[in-house]
């Protein structure tokens, strides 16, 4: 449901977080819009040792650009070809809303060099049809630092996909207790820019606090200073012609966390956003082998657990692993290990899935996706 109104900045404090552990089965997240808070004398504690988001991402990108396996290779030899997927478009909305959301989101993630280079125009192309034929109905692109024209976008919808503008707040997260004017000033004028493009729905990334940071504030700060962020990009979409859902991307690790000391909380989220996207890449539990391992069990418990935390009324869709990095250890290639994940979205009744390849490298995850609906289990409803 949207929430075309501001909402209280929630003052939920426990002031110590918690390594990514299991801690089913959480409460159901009291359907209130005020939390009144838990006070606690204990001190934030620093967690154990992390990784850098842009180290990830580096490991990443180069792990993204490899070739698949020679198993995967001989496999695709040995395949039939799969036909291209019939679908009706999506369900479009009235006039002041705006296109209404897919009921099970089959994303992407579009890069924004594909979008801004003249010289990518045929892979954009390109990944439109390919899109399209694989039954892909969600687009999650960058708006930074080029947004699509509002006929860019309009043609987009014209395909059949439901664009979600993809904003980041804060790259590699907050390093200082509160962003500067300037730093706000920037993301509320991209939030003006998306809806001036067009795009139904913004989603905001790297909302939270540095994993690693030298400043000391209590957690309970640290909630409230990020919720009253969102309040502000909130009160600036509430501005929009045509008013925008709002998204938010979390860690993998905070659907398993009852408090982390990146300021994120189901919870909190739940009562400020109409989407919770978590990022529940499998090769980035580190230190946890099994949830590597296990795709499908990782992304089954964590959308559930996100849904179990969050109100009735928020949509819940997982960000999914579409690159090879620590997937050997499965067993799977990488059209199975995007399958595990896929089948997880689905069987957890979750709201969808987004795939995640930073370079837009998705032959594995049209091919996934392809036997997924053969097999009896992903539906092409819109």
């Amino acid at each position: 449901m949207r929430k075309p109104f501001s909402l209280l900045p929630l003052l939920i404090t426990i002031a110590f977080p918690v390594c990514a552990e299991f801690t089913i089965p959480f409460p159901e997240n009291a359907r209130k819009k005020e939390v009144p808070p838990i006070e606690s004398s204990r001190e934030e504690r620093v967690s154990p040792r992390t990784v850098s988001i842009k180290e990830k991402e580096k490991k990443e990108a180069k792990l993204a650009s490899r070739n698949v396996t020679e198993e995967a290779a001989k496999e695709r030899e040995r395949e039939t070809s799969l036909p291209k997927i019939q679908r009706t478009r999506p369900r479009t909305g009235n006039q002041t809303a705006g296109p209404i959301p897919p009921r099970f989101y089959r994303g992407l993630y579009v890069n924004n060099s594909i979008i801004s280079d003249k010289k990518s125009r045929k892979k954009w192309e390109t990944l439109l049809q390919d899109a399209s034929d694989a039954g892909i109905n969600v687009l999650v692109i960058d708006l930074q630092p080029f947004t699509l024209s509002a006929s860019e976008v309009a043609r987009v919808k014209e395909l059949g996909f439901y664009p979600v503008g993809r904003l980041v707040n804060f790259e590699g997260g907050l390093k200082t207790e509160l962003p500067s004017q300037d730093r706000m000033n920037s993301i509320l004028n991209y939030v003006r820019k998306a809806c001036a493009s067009g795009f139904p729905e913004i989603q905001l990334d790297y909302i939270r606090y540095a994993d690693i940071t030298e400043i000391k504030i209590p957690l309970k700060q640290k909630y409230k200073n990020i919720s009253g962020v969102i309040d502000q990009i909130r009160t600036e979409a509430n501005q929009c012609e045509k008013l925008p859902y709002l998204g938010a991307d979390i860690f993998g690790r905070i659907p398993f966390n009852k408090d982390d000391q990146i300021g994120q909380k189901v919870e909190n989220f739940a009562q400020a956003i109409d989407v919770i996207y978590p990022m529940l890449y499998p090769s980035h539990f580190y230190g946890q082998p099994s949830r590597i391992a296990n795709p499908y069990q990782t992304i089954y418990d964590g959308l559930l657990n996100t849904k179990k935390r969050s109100l009735s009324t928020t949509r819940v869709v997982g960000w999914i692993q579409g690159f090879t990095m620590s997937i050997r250890s499965s067993g799977k290639s990488l059209k199975d290990y995007i399958k595990a994940q896929i089948e997880a979205s689905v069987d957890s009744e979750s709201d969808g899935f987004i795939v995640w390849n930073i370079q837009n490298q998705y032959e594995e995850t049209f091919r996934a996706i392809r036997e997924t609906i053969k097999d009896g289990k992903l539906k092409i409803e819109d």
